[in-house]
């Protein structure tokens, strides 16, 4: 189901702004032309992402540093270097985002 998240205006180029979503929380993040839809806290350890900062297509949790590319979740940086025990961080979820006009919608 696609909910309207926001209007383009709303969101400042690499600035992500939480939202919630029907009870889900989510950080929407606008670089140039593109915008992105995340879960709103770090699957390392619940930083809040909207805090978050933003190189490229990446975000960096600003907890620990762990980064996760925008476009699919994927952790591209643990600056531990170690992936398990208290290290190991699943990927990011990601939402599929729709711009229709000058609106937001994401699919939840």
């Amino acid at each position: 189901m696609l909910v309207r998240v926001c209007s383009l205006s709303d969101l400042e180029d690499k600035k992500p702004k939480k939202f919630s979503l029907n009870g889900i929380e989510v950080v929407v993040v606008k670089v140039e032309d593109r915008v992105f839809v995340m879960d709103a806290y770090c699957p390392h350890k619940g930083g809040n992402m909207e805090y978050g900062d933003i190189n490229g297509y990446r975000i960096r949790c600003h907890l620990h540093g762990y980064e996760y590319n925008m476009e699919t979740g994927d952790l591209v940086c643990n600056p531990y270097g170690k992936s398990d025990g208290w290290y190991f961080s699943p990927n990011l979820k990601i939402y599929k985002v729709e711009v229709k006009g000058k609106d937001v919608f994401v699919e939840v």
